[in-house]
């Protein structure tokens, strides 16, 4: 959990966030959908230069994780661990062309994919990792599933974290 949480850790930091729900004293619930009102008209051209600046396309919809894990962070650390949390982050659209690019996979393009979702839960002292996709048309063929569990298990293997498969 370390390299989702420490703020020198950048693993996880070109994901979206969606969702965080953490359960401590009380119930914390983070929308990771860009609130627009908040920024000025600069401070949003300034995010989309600084994703320019980085080769990254600018998620309108959902904010990545590097804006809001210091959040996360304050809400986690103290006395007592969490009694539940999940995240829940989407593969951020660059990175979504390249795993389509590397993919190869056949009928299945960009705008068919709404969402390549990695979900972290903690619930009862047990860690969770499931992976999903959402595509807006109707495939039989599994290959994009199997890839991107693939994908996610090399990204695992690639920073050292242990998992089993259920």
């Amino acid at each position: 959990m370390s390299l989702l949480l420490q703020s020198n850790s950048r693993a996880f930091d070109q994901f979206l966030l969606k969702e965080a729900v953490i359960k401590t004293n009380a119930v914390f619930i983070i929308d990771g959908h860009i609130n627009e009102g908040y920024y000025t008209k600069d401070e949003l051209l300034q995010l989309k230069k600084e994703a320019e600046d980085e080769n990254r396309i600018f998620s309108d919809s959902m904010l990545r994780w590097k804006l809001l894990k210091t959040h996360c962070l304050s809400i986690i650390k103290g006395d007592k661990t969490p009694t539940y949390f999940s995240f829940e982050f989407y593969l951020a659209p660059e990175n979504v062309l390249k795993f389509l690019s590397s993919s190869r996979v056949e009928n299945i393009g960009l705008k068919d994919i709404q969402g390549l979702c990695i979900n972290i839960k903690y619930s009862e002292g047990s860690l969770f990792v499931t992976t999903a996709m959402s595509l807006s048309v109707f495939t039989l063929d599994k290959t994009l599933y199997e890839k991107w569990d693939s994908m996610v298990k090399a990204f695992f293997n690639k920073l050292s974290l242990s998992y089993e498969e259920l």
